[in-house]
């Protein structure tokens, strides 16, 4: 009897042979070349994400005028303590003399301090509504309060409070505790200066006189009034010799560009020209040099980036003394892109030339300023003293270098310009990229298709097969059978002859 065990798992058997077709002929070719298109696709993302951070950096070191972080101005005070200044791009380079006479305070009225839980109040006023009037900056407010019968002095004053914080007045009232036993109302202006000068008058009733709250008076101790007069209520300095008030401590229409935040009175007030202070408006070093690094690592982290992926690396083999052989070669996802490959090149020539816009005497390159290339094109402030002293001593030189028209930011952002915006290279290739992985898509599912075509006439054919070989096996049965019959008939013929 045949064997025909060989074809008794006739699926399976089919099922290897297609598998063992579709790693080996169209399909994995187009696998393959999907699994490199979408490794190109992922390239491609990576390095938007890179030159549009350089580009980032690039823009900002275009910009002028006061938007210029080459600009950055930076203000230092002889002593500390009684100022602060920060300046914009505009302010002017240079040093004054500054004395803090005064600062600027806010109208403040306290009232009478009277025992918390004493009743003279209400005695002294009697119940019902009370009206007075509080006036700042020529707008006035009326504020009404309720006294009750049993209102106790702190209650009254309490009510005082509420009533004023709820009337819309430029004005912040609380009932504090002077002694453990005692309280005042404080009234305290919202806005500094003698603009803000606070008055107070009863309207109907005398509840302000009864508390003490008068802006006629100045407070003695039990005795309330107002705490500073009009002509103590506005900041006070001289500048240069010169002599300003304003209304607030924060002055920032002064110095052009220069906002001050007076802190403490450098002079004392029995001797008006002592504390004077000396400020010192010059470039933010700190700050430039951080900008500027922040372009030079966005520039390195592309630069790099780039190389990477579009080097062919070569390994050889030089066992034999004789000959050198070539053992395998690795090529970046770029490596086959002249339009990436040719981009290093060209990125370095933008940072490395000289521009032809810079002022006599001013820095013509990076180099100048104390930036310098490795070996591998990536930049570094390796001269920190040439760099400082460069901002320090042409600033505008330093802002030329980069934003002129020819300049290093001006260079890079006309080449990267046409990579990162929308429609430009990198979005032109990623959607060539895009296409090319649909048409490997198609062509993946057209093979499938033919596979499973495929797959079903080898399973028919094998099948047919196995028939043909099982009615074969029946016929050898049979004929074995038959010829087996016939052996024996022969051998018992033979034997009757002899006996």
């Amino acid at each position: 009897m045949a064997d025909t065990s060989g074809l008794s798992d006739i699926q399976g058997y089919v099922a290897q042979l297609i598998s063992l077709e579709r790693t080996t002929g169209p399909e994995k070719y187009y696998t393959d070349r999907k699994s490199e298109l979408t490794m190109k696709s992922s390239t491609l993302t990576d390095l938007d994400t890179n030159l549009s951070a350089l580009n980032t950096q690039v823009q900002s070191l275009l910009q002028t005028g006061s938007l210029s972080p080459l600009s950055a101005r930076n203000v230092t005070f002889s002593t500390s303590g009684y100022a602060t200044a920060t300046a914009d791009n505009t302010a002017a380079l240079g040093t004054h003399a500054l004395q803090v006479s005064q600062l600027a305070k806010q109208s403040t009225i306290v009232s009478n301090s009277v025992t918390a839980t004493g009743s003279t109040l209400v005695n002294s006023v009697g119940t019902g509504a009370k009206t007075f009037s509080i006036t700042i900056a020529g707008v006035a407010t009326n504020v009404t309060v309720n006294v009750g019968q049993n209102d106790t002095n702190q209650t009254v004053l309490t009510n005082m409070a509420a009533a004023i914080n709820a009337s819309g007045a430029a004005i912040g009232a609380s009932v504090v505790w002077d002694t453990s036993s005692t309280v005042r109302l404080s009234l305290v202006g919202k806005n500094s200066g003698s603009a803000n000068v606070m008055t107070v008058q009863d309207v109907t009733g005398t509840l302000l006189s009864a508390t003490g709250v008068s802006s006629s008076r100045q407070v003695n101790g039990a005795v309330g009034g107002y705490l500073y007069a009009s002509s103590l209520l506005d900041a006070r300095v001289v500048m240069d010799g010169l002599t300003y008030t304003r209304a607030s401590n924060t002055i920032s229409d002064l110095l052009s560009g220069v906002t001050f935040s007076l802190t403490g009175a450098s002079a004392d007030s029995s001797n008006p020209t002592s504390g004077s202070l000396s400020f010192t408006i010059a470039p933010d070093q700190t700050g430039i040099k951080a900008k500027v690094q922040a372009f030079l690592d966005a520039y390195n982290a592309s630069l790099k980036f780039l190389k990477d992926r579009t080097s062919v690396s070569v390994t050889t083999d030089t066992s034999n003394s004789t000959t050198t052989t070539v053992t395998s070669v690795t090529r970046g996802t770029l490596a086959d892109d002249f339009t990436y490959m040719s981009l290093p090149k060209y990125m370095r020539s933008d940072v490395g030339g000289q521009i032809s816009s810079a002022a006599p005497g001013g820095p013509k390159s990076l180099y100048e300023i104390g930036i310098t290339a490795a070996a591998d094109g990536t930049l570094s402030i390796s001269d920190t003293t040439k760099f400082n002293n460069a901002v320090s001593n042409n600033p505008d030189g330093v802002t030329t270098l980069f934003n002129s028209s020819d300049g290093i930011a001006t260079r890079l952002s006309n080449r990267l310009t046409n990579f990162v915006k929308a429609g430009g290279i990198l979005d032109n290739s990623q959607a060539s990229v895009t296409s090319n992985i649909t048409n490997m898509n198609n062509s993946i599912n057209e093979q499938e298709k033919l596979l499973t075509i495929r797959q079903a006439q080898l399973t028919q054919q094998y099948e047919a097969l196995a028939e043909v070989m099982a009615q074969l096996s029946m016929q050898q049965s049979v004929v074995t059978a038959y010829l087996s019959g016939l052996n024996l008939s022969s051998t018992g013929t033979s034997s009757t002859s002899s006996f």
